[in-house]
């Protein structure tokens, strides 16, 4: 499994799709494409914050986190 540095390090994360208030992005590491969500239901944790549709992936780093914890962060074909 990918560590959560090698996701991080000079990558960038991209929206790509909501499911009843959940948001996916991706990021690419070289070849392969790793998903992971960002619950925007959960308001203790998000608040009001606006979420762009491309950031730094160490700006999301928090939730790509709490992604690989739940086991939640995905490996794309």
């Amino acid at each position: 499994m990918i560590t959560l540095k090698e996701l991080v390090k000079g990558t960038t994360a991209n929206f790509t799709h909501e499911v009843e208030g959940v948001w996916f992005y991706t990021v690419e590491v070289g070849e392969d494409k790793y998903q992971f969500p960002v619950d925007m239901n959960n308001k203790e944790d998000i608040g009001y914050t606006i979420f762009d549709e491309q950031y730094k992936a160490i700006t999301l780093m928090r939730y790509i986190r709490k992604a690989i914890a739940n086991e939640t962060l995905i490996k794309l074909d």
